[in-house]
């Protein structure tokens, strides 16, 4: 299994990451793609991944920090430098934290991080929080430049089918997070019930949305199984089936291997 998007600050969690990522391999999850997206957390990202092989990392800035100063080039020099960094984000919209006091400014950032993958050569992970117009727009303009040739994923995907079937034409991938376990999410697990085996990953955005039973409580990655668990449910597949194309798909985007 891979949690394909976590978030590992220490100070977000009551016991050392080490132990976190002992707990998840323990359940069988061997690889985890952690996300720093504030500038002060990329160094204990970097510190991170030259402590712990199952790691992976990707950077970018979270639409919650458009208002403030910020030098691309920052986020560029930081990747080139850094191994296993694999991804650019999460970036993307956030109209619900927000609101759309910020709007302009978040437009600005995410293209400027659409433009930087595209220049890297990395898959982009995106947010996208109550502003699918705008966001599908974006991603429409960015794919007609040919600027997601590197791949992309909508993660913690709540949407609806349409933003599915758009993200799936544009070759990107949607991610399933804890969200889909919770009782009254019948009309998100309708919407992964469409969507195609090869597009599909999973997650636990820990600390966040933690996935039942544990729903309320502090996430963390072992708790991926239990997403997994509900996506093979409600595609009729069994939780091997599923591991196995998950972990295929993610290989695929982030690591550009071929099934």
């Amino acid at each position: 299994m891979i949690d394909s998007h976590c978030h590992l600050n220490a100070t977000d969690y009551d016991e050392p990451v080490q132990d976190i990522l002992k707990t998840a391999g323990q359940v069988g999850v061997k690889k985890c793609l952690a996300i720093a997206c504030d500038v002060n957390d990329f160094d204990e990202l970097k510190n991170q991944l030259k402590q712990f092989p199952e790691l992976f990392g990707a950077v970018g800035i979270h639409p919650e920090y458009a208002d403030k100063p910020f030098d691309i080039d920052v986020l560029r020099q930081f990747i080139r430098k850094t191994p296993r960094i694999i991804g650019v984000g999460e970036c993307g919209l956030d109209y619900h934290e927000m609101g759309k006091n910020t709007k302009l400014k978040q437009e600005t950032l995410f293209k400027e991080q659409i433009d930087l993958a595209h220049e890297l050569g990395l898959p982009l992970i995106i947010h996208s929080r109550d502003a699918e117009g705008d966001m599908r727009t974006i991603l429409k303009a960015a794919y007609k430049d040919g600027k997601l040739k590197n791949g992309f994923v909508l993660h913690c995907f709540s949407g609806s089918i349409d933003m599915a079937k758009e993200t799936v034409k544009m070759g990107g991938y949607l991610s399933a997070s804890g969200v889909i376990t919770f009782k009254n999410a019948t009309k998100l697990r309708e919407v992964f019930s469409t969507i195609p085996l090869d597009r599909l990953l999973v997650e636990t955005d820990a600390p966040y949305l933690a996935p039942e039973p544990y729903r309320g409580k502090k996430n963390q990655p072992a708790f991926v199984v239990r997403t997994l668990d509900k996506l093979a449910e409600v595609k009729g597949m069994t939780v091997d089936e599923m591991d196995c194309i998950t972990t295929q798909n993610f290989n695929r985007l982030f690591l550009g291997e071929k099934a």
